[in-house]
């Protein structure tokens, strides 16, 4: 089924095939719906993924006339019928590709089913061997500005929090970061920046020869030395959480379900912004008219690919940098870099103790009590550290997708940027080491 759903060719083979899958894994109207009633539109062209968008029409068939309705058998207002969806996100994967594929779709279903159970993600409605079925959710994602938004600020590090503390059936050894990097290394060195590599243009030659000055084996060598010098809890990671992958739900009647910004689930669709979605983010009620009847912020995490057990370090600090990165750029290379943007020391602050809050919480201990002057400063002093990792570890990626890639990106430009980041803040570190400088301002209890 899932097979035909990728190679069929008409928008009629596809509708039936999505309406088959829906019938047999959803309850309620979706049993006796007709194909060509549903609502029906693929919404990405992804390069791992196809996502289609699947709803009951807005006038339903009379229920009961069905004999596979469950609500005929039990009744209308029998509590054991259980309300069916109205919309959902159907996704088929793509092809997939080396030994250890299956293996990464089979992680990737256990950690959204978790996730999903405890609402940090989207809702699963059903699991099939081609694919599964999500809850579709009206939604747009956050613009890198509003990362500084306070209260939104404060409710990503809730849900970080929630994150960090939940227990996850895989290895719980802090070894994905290395091994990951140790993977596109090799990719790196043996591909991207071989000789053979056949460059396509003057600014390209320049910036692969910048990169070639750099021995990332080395590299990574004396960041995992250093890392290991410092003490930073090996935790289950989200390890991408950048604006891109946070929703901000929205009010159904604001929402349009053929807008493909509305689900995000890949950079490729991060990227691919429209104005109207600038635009109307840069309203000054942008975030007030999100917030829910509790007054915090509505917000749902979304792309759990790079999901693992990591040092919690790693996690804040890949937050912490993407402030300084925006997306939105609809000209090459399609990103800005701002790094006057980054987190100041209050804003840092302010996350930080909101995290440890909820952390506690979760693990059982007292939420209300007050987070300790050292825990926060260990916590900066970590995410200082790992800034250094995230800089290293996505300047790697992006090589890695500098030719692979079909997404409009800067990949090179933006491998050099991170690396030129990666090699600065290293530079700091060591010149502090051999000089005895005092690190970077602590939190101290005037600051409290």
């Amino acid at each position: 089924m899932a097979k035909k759903l990728q190679m069929c060719g008409t928008e009629a083979e596809m509708r039936e095939a999505a309406a088959r899958i829906c019938r047999d894994y959803l309850h309620g109207a979706w049993k006796s719906v007709q194909p060509q009633h549903l609502q029906f539109n693929r919404i990405s062209g992804g390069l791992s993924n196809f996502l289609y968008y699947v709803a009951l029409p807005d006038e339903l068939p009379p229920r009961g006339d069905s004999p596979g309705d469950e609500c005929a058998v039990f009744g209308r207002s029998n509590s054991f019928c259980i309300e069916e969806p109205k919309k959902v996100l159907l996704r088929i994967y793509g092809q997939v590709h080396g030994e250890r594929a299956m293996d990464a779709i089979v992680t990737e279903s256990v950690i959204f089913t978790l996730l999903s159970e405890r609402r940090l993600g989207p809702k699963l409605h059903g699991v099939f061997s081609g694919g599964r079925i999500e809850e579709y959710i009206p939604a747009r994602p956050l613009l890198t500005k509003e990362l500084a938004e306070p209260a939104l600020s404060m409710k990503i590090a809730e849900k970080m929090a929630a994150i960090h503390s939940m227990d996850v059936p895989l290895s719980k050894e802090p070894t994905w970061l290395w091994k990951t990097m140790g993977k596109w290394l090799h990719t790196v060195t043996q591909e991207r920046l071989a000789s053979d590599y056949q460059v396509k243009n003057e600014d390209e030659a320049k910036i692969i020869k910048r990169l070639k000055d750099v021995d990332f084996a080395n590299e990574i060598e004396w960041l995992k030395k250093y890392i290991a010098t410092v003490d930073s809890p090996c935790v289950f990671c989200h390890n991408d959480m950048q604006e891109g992958n946070i929703l901000m739900l929205e009010d159904e009647v604001q929402s349009s379900p053929y807008d493909d910004l509305h689900y995000t689930s890949t950079a490729a669709q991060h990227l691919l912004q429209t104005d109207q979605l600038l635009e109307d983010a840069n309203t000054s009620d942008s975030v007030s008219s999100h917030i829910s009847d509790s007054g915090e912020p509505k917000l749902v995490l979304i792309d759990f690919e790079y999901c693992a057990y990591n040092y919690r370090g790693f996690d804040i600090a890949n937050h912490f940098q993407e402030w300084a990165y925006d997306y939105t750029n609809n000209e090459f290379p399609f990103y800005y870099e701002n790094q006057e943007n980054g987190p100041t020391l209050e804003q840092k602050e302010i996350f930080i103790k909101e995290y440890l809050k909820h952390y506690h919480g979760n693990l059982g201990e007292d939420k209300d009590a007050a987070v300790s002057i050292e825990e926060v400063n260990h916590l900066l002093y970590e995410v200082d550290a790992f800034a250094l990792a995230s800089h290293l570890f996505w300047c790697l990626w992006s090589v890695v997708n500098a030719s692979k890639s079909k997404i409009p990106f800067g990949y090179w430009e933006y491998a050099l940027s991170r690396l030129e980041t990666y090699l600065r803040l290293k530079q700091e570190l060591i010149k502090k080491d051999k000089y005895g400088l005092a690190q970077k301002r602590k939190i101290c209890e005037v600051d409290i």
